[in-house]
Formats: C-alpha cells, structure tokens, sequence
C-alpha cells in the first residue's frame, strides 16, 4: 500500500507533466483571453435588431372589459451599440414593462368608445423614452394594437350544487339541503354574460354522513366573469331512519259519474324509509295511488297498472305492493 501512494505520489511531481500542464494553462489564459477581448470588441459595434418587450397592460376602463386578447409582448426593431443591447436584455429578463392603455390611448377608450386600433407607430417615441438610454427605436410590430371592450353588465343567477353524497348506513338526508345564498351576483361583458344561466358549484364530496354538516363551496365561473359572492355555505341536514308502513287507498282518474270500476285489492301497501323526527307525522293522504279507467274501459286489459303520483319529499326507497289490480266495471244504477 505504502508504495502504492510513494509511486502516484512520484508521477504527480513529474517534471514533464508539471511542464505540460503549465502549457495547458498558458494556452487556456491566452484562449480566455482574446475571447474577452473579441466579445468587447463585438459590444463596441452598433447593431440594428429586434428585441422582444413584455408588457403589462395597466389603467384599463374601470367599468369595461376586454373582449380580445391583447399582445404580451411587442417586437421592437432596435438600433444600439452592443453595450446598450446588453444591459437593456440583462435589466428586463425577468421583468414586464408596463403600458399605460390610458396614456396611450389619450384616454378615449375611458368615455363612450368600445373599440380602438391603436397605431403603434403613433407611439414610437413615447416608448422610445421608456427604453435603455442609446437604444434607438425604429419600429414596432404589431403595428396596430386593436382594443376591444364590453361594458360590464351585472346579472343574479341561481346556484347550482354539484355533490356527490354518501351517508352511513341507517342514516339519510333529512330535508331539501340549504345553500345560503341561493343566488349570486355575475358581472362581466355581457356577451359572455348573456350564455351564463346558473352558476355552478366546485364538487362537494361527502362520505359517511352521520350528522347535518356545512361546508364552504367555491363557486366555478367562466373565465373574464366576477362572482359575489365568490363562495357559498352548504348544509346537508342528516338524520337516523327507519323504515315505515303505510296502507293507502287506490283513487281512479277519469271515472264517468254513471260508472264504477271496482278494483282487487282497493288498497296497496307502501313500505319507504322515513326520518325518526318525520315518523308521526306521515299519513296515507301524503301518498297519491292510481288507477286509469279509460284503460280499463278499453278491454285490452285484465288488470291495471298503479301508478305513484305524488308522495313526500323527505323519504326514500318508495315500495309498494301490489304493484297492478284486478278490475270490474259496473253501471252505476239511477236512483228514481
């Protein structure tokens, strides 16, 4: 081992290699060298280019909205020294230049104008100022910036809850959930405005609901559109249930005074799940049960389909049996 580390250490003091890397040094200093000195000399030079300027756009109309995209950045044809090119690239790297639309505009796109071309060519000198000192401007493209607006329109729509609900088992929604405020106030330009109808919420996700919970909803609105409020609170109200029975009655539609239709069963059994706090309030004149005698009276049938027609909002998983009756019709007999 100790020879080992002797021998490199002998081959590094090598007189022939310290020799030929003090060439490699000299070579590379003088390399290094008349680089610096070429890049001077290029700086020296004046050059006619393009140069890319950011911008962004401030004092725009307060009760305006732009319609069109406008140009993020404007491509200058530049005549400067190289010096001047440098420092005006190394100072605007990471920076927007600001663009007074008002300034610019003469403030005519504050009163009653909706459109305006702005002719770049118009403001050569104005921006000229704005750049590096020695940077002369000669060009500007686009060579028409074009401003168009909408005036802001306000409009209240309704919300529109987008959920995806899951409760616990042996527990259910109690009533209609409540969203506060229900409406929303949009402003914007009104031909964005004018497709607008609801204004739709960001999914609410719930799992496992065993309580009435509330939450705050951020509302989802369209691009170039403000909202207010721009969040709402939602409350799901959740209740234990259980499961109920109900005998109701079976009512005929479209049954002439001179006629009866006798069914078989007159009645039906209904079995649905029901709130505990709603489990005494529920009678058979919640529920409405069917029967058409114009079908009957068709003869093509012998038996007649029931159909649900109304039965409480507040509870779930409606059954009921049987589901079609046996029939008879009867001339009602005149009373003399």
């Amino acid at each position: 081992m100790d020879n080992f580390d002797f021998q490199k250490l002998k081959e590094f003091f090598d007189k022939e290699k310290i020799k030929s890397n003090k060439k490699l040094l000299a070579y590379l200093f003088f390399v290094a060298l008349s680089t610096i000195f070429w890049f001077l000399n290029a700086l020296s030079k004046e050059y006619t280019t393009s140069i890319n300027y950011p911008v962004n756009y401030i004092n725009l109309p307060k009760e305006k909205v732009l319609v069109d995209e406008l140009p993020a950045q404007l491509d200058l044809r530049v005549q400067a020294y190289g010096f001047d090119l440098l420092r005006y690239k190394l100072s605007t790297a990471f920076l927007s230049n600001p663009f007074d639309v008002n300034k610019y505009t003469k403030s005519r796109i504050n009163h009653s104008l909706n459109a305006y071309p702005l002719v770049t060519s118009g403001i050569t000198k104005r921006l000229e100022r704005e750049l590096s000192s020695g940077i002369q401007l000669l060009s500007i493209s686009p060579d028409t910036i074009h401003f168009h607006f909408s005036p802001i329109v306000k409009k209240k729509i309704p919300v529109k809850l987008n959920s995806s609900i899951d409760y616990a088992q042996q527990f259910m929604q109690k009533e209609s959930i409540f969203i506060e405020p229900d409406s929303v106030l949009v402003k914007g330009a009104g031909a964005i405005l004018d497709s607008v109808f609801v204004a739709e919420t960001e999914n609410m996700v719930l799992t496992n609901l065993k309580k009435t919970t509330q939450q705050n909803i951020d509302i989802l609105i369209t691009d170039g559109l403000e909202v207010l409020p721009a969040k709402v609170k939602v409350t799901v109200p959740v209740v234990r249930f259980t499961e109920a029975q109900k005998i109701v009655p079976i009512k005929v539609d479209n049954l002439p005074d001179s006629m009866i239709l006798r069914l078989f069963p007159g009645d039906v059994k209904m079995s649905y799940f029901v709130g505990m706090n709603k489990y005494e309030t529920i009678t058979e004149d919640y529920f409405d049960l069917r029967v058409n005698y114009e079908t009957a009276a068709k003869g093509e049938v012998n038996k007649l389909k029931i159909e649900l027609k109304r039965s409480p909002d507040f509870i779930s998983n409606v059954r009921f049996y049987p589901q079609s009756v046996s029939f008879l019709i009867e001339k009602r007999k005149s009373i003399q």
